[in-house]
C-alpha cells in the first residue's frame, strides 16, 4: 500500500458525511458547462471579442471535459483513485480562479481548457469509485443519483448562471464555481479514501490505459451498451438545444413561462432518475432501459405527428405533454444504461466510466449543431431528431445481442 493512504473497506461508502464531495465531483462538470452560457454576450463585449470568440470558450471546456474523462479514467486504474481526484478538484479551483480574472480571450480559452479537462476528470472517477465498492442493485441505486446529478446539470445550470448574472457579472460565474471547486477539494481532502488498493490495480502510463480501454471497446455487450445510451443521450441533447427555440420562438412563450416548463420537465427526469434507484432492486437495469426508451421513443414519435399535423401555430399544453414524457423516459434509460455499462466494465472501472462517459457527452453535444437547422417548423425538426435517434436506439436494442466475449464482471 502506497503510504499515507487510506483505503475504504467494501461496501462502505455512500453512508458517510462526506458523499456529498462525491456528488460534486460528478456534477461540477456539467454544472459549468452551462451556468456559464447566458454570460457569453457580456464575455465578448468586456474582453472586447467576438461573439464566435467567446462562444469558443464554450467549445473548449466541452473538449476539455471529455478529455478528462477519457485519458484519466483509465490511467486511474493504474494509479489509484484518490490522488487524481484530490489534483483535479484543486486544478479545478484554480482554473476557475484564472478564469475569473483573465484579462482576454485567449488566456480564457486556455483557463477553460484546463478547467474541463479537470472536471471530466472527477465525472469519470465518480463513478469508479462506486464501481471500486458496489456491484448489483447496490452500485445501481447509486449511479442513479449520480446520474442525476450529471442529466440536471444542463437544465439547471443555466437557470444558476441567470441567477448569479442578475447581482453580478460572468466573472462572478466562475468565482461562485472556484468556491464549489475549493468545497470539493476540502470533501476530498478530509474524508474520502483510496478506493481502488494496490494489490487491484493494472499497469501503470499511457500505454497501459490505451491497452485496457482497447480491450473495454473490443467488448460486445460493452459497446452495444454504450451505443444505446449514446443514442438516448443524444436524443435528450436535441431537446436541451431546441426546446429554448420552440417554445418562445414557435410558440411565442415569455421567458416566465419558459422556466416554468423547463423547471417542471427536470422535475420530471429527477423524481424518474430517483424513481429508477428503488425500482431497479424489483426490476433489473436491462428491464428500466428497455421501459424508458418505450417512453421517450413514442413520445418523440407522437410529438412528430402533432408537429405535423398542428401546422404553424401547434398548442403549448400539448407539446409540453410530449415533452415531459421524453424527458422522463431518459430519466430511467440513462442511469440503466450507465449501471450496465459499469458492471460489464467493472473490472477497470476507471476505462469503462471514462468510455461510457466520455463518449456519451461528445455525442450528446454533437447533437447541439442540429438545433441550427431549424427553420419555419422548429416542433417537426426537434421532433425529428429526436424521434430518429431515440427508434435507432431501440433498434440497436432489439437487434441482436452483442455477447461479451469473456465474462468482465
Amino acid at each position: 500500500m502506497v503510504r499515507g493512504e487510506v483505503v475504504a473497506p467494501r461496501g462502505r461508502l455512500a453512508g458517510q458525511p462526506w458523499f456529498p464531495a462525491l456528488v460534486l465531483l460528478t456534477g461540477i462538470g456539467p454544472l459549468a458547462t452551462d451556468a456559464y452560457l447566458p454570460a457569453l454576450p457580456e464575455v465578448g463585449r468586456d474582453l472586447a471579442t467576438s461573439d464566435a470568440w467567446a462562444q469558443l470558450s464554450m467549445t473548449t471546456f466541452i473538449v476539455g471535459l471529455a478529455l478528462g474523462q477519457l485519458v484519466f479514467g483509465p490511467i486511474s486504474d493504474g494509479t489509484g483513485r484518490r490522488r487524481l481526484v484530490l489534483v483535479s478538484s484543486a486544478v479545478f479551483a484554480l482554473a476557475s480562479v484564472g478564469c475569473a480574472l483573465a484579462p482576454q480571450v485567449g488566456l480564457l480559452l486556455v483557463l477553460r481548457l484546463a478547467q474541463g479537462v479537470a472536471g471530466g476528470c472527477g465525472v469519470a472517477l465518480g463513478r469508479a469509485v462506486i464501481s471500486d465498492r458496489y456491484a448489483g442493485v447496490e452500485a445501481a441505486t447509486r449511479y442513479g443519483t449520480l446520474t442525476a446529478v450529471v442529466l440536471l446539470g444542463p437544465v439547471v445550470a443555466p437557470v444558476v448562471g441567470s441567477g448569479i448574472l442578475a447581482v453580478g457579472g460572468w466573472r462572478d460565474v466562475f468565482a461562485v464555481l472556484a468556491l464549489i471547486g475549493v468545497v470539493m477539494t476540502a470533501g476530498v481532502w478530509l474524508g474520502v479514501p483510496e478506493t481502488l488498493p494496490p494489490e487491484r490495480r493494472q499497469g501503470h502510463g499511457l500505454r497501459h490505459s490505451a491497452v485496457r480501454m482497447r480491450r473495454m471497446l473490443g467488448d460486445r455487450a460493452f459497446a452495444h451498451t454504450v451505443l444505446v445510451q449514446c443514442l438516448a443521450t443524444m436524443g435528450f441533447f436535441v431537446y436541451i438545444g431546441g426546446s429554448s427555440i420552440v417554445l418562445q420562438g414557435q410558440l411565442g412563450i415569455g421567458a416566465s413561462t419558459y422556466a416554468a416548463v423547463f423547471a417542471t420537465n427536470a422535475a420530471v427526469m429527477s423524481a424518474a432518475t430517483f424513481g429508477f434507484r428503488y425500482l431497479v432492486a424489483r426490476h433489473g437495469a436491462r428491464r428500466l432501459r428497455a421501459a424508458g426508451l418505450a417512453i421517450s421513443a413514442p413520445a418523440a414519435c407522437a410529438l412528430l405527428v402533432y408537429g405535423l399535423t398542428a401546422g404553424d401555430d401547434p398548442g403549448l399544453a400539448p407539446t409540453w405533454v410530449l415533452l415531459v414524457l421524453l424527458v422522463a423516459g431518459n430519466g430511467l434509460t440513462i442511469p440503466a444504461a450507465t449501471t450496465l455499462a459499469q458492471e460489464i466494465g467493472r473490472h477497470s472501472g476507471g476505462t469503462a466510466s471514462a468510455l461510457q462517459g466520455g463518449l456519451t457527452f461528445l455525442a450528446g453535444s454533437l447533437t447541439l449543431p442540429l438545433t441550427g437547422l431549424v427553420g419555419r417548423q422548429t416542433v417537426v425538426v426537434m421532433a425529428a431528431a429526436s424521434a430518429v435517434l431515440y427508434l435507432a436506439a431501440v433498434g440497436v436494442l432489439l437487434g441482436p445481442r452483442w455477447r461479451s466475449r469473456r465474462r468482465l464482471a
